[in-house]
């Protein structure tokens, strides 16, 4: 299962280097795990860890940027999802960020439950 979030950067995403601000690429990486774990399983999740992050270039004010997560690996109670982050142009589409997050299933109550 895969899932794909575009966006642009605007300055309220941005810190003082007019750079996408790492908590703001966090926060949508965060969010588009959630959407591939939701739309593939069809139950709530958290996220439990976030494995790896890295910030392999600067994505710049007004960049569009999209967010690429992959389903990795399926256990019994937990959900690792791969992502990828690309500035993308007219003609290129560049890796910027990589990440990889851990998430598990939960009940209305919040409690732990198995895939």
């Amino acid at each position: 299962m895969k899932a794909t979030m575009t966006r642009i950067v605007f300055p309220g995403d941005t810190n003082h280097h007019k750079t996408l601000f790492g908590g703001q690429a966090l926060k949508w990486m965060d969010e588009l795990v959630y959407i591939v774990a939701f739309k593939h399983f069809q139950r709530d999740f958290v996220t439990v860890k976030v494995n790896t992050v890295r910030f392999l270039k600067p994505v710049m004010l007004n960049e569009i940027f999209e967010l690429t997560a992959t389903i990795r690996n399926v256990g019994k109670v937990k959900l690792d999802i791969d992502l990828q982050g690309f500035i993308i142009s007219s003609n290129t589409k560049e890796l910027a960020i990589e990440g990889a997050f851990t998430l598990a299933p939960v009940d209305e109550k919040m409690r732990p439950v198995r895939l």
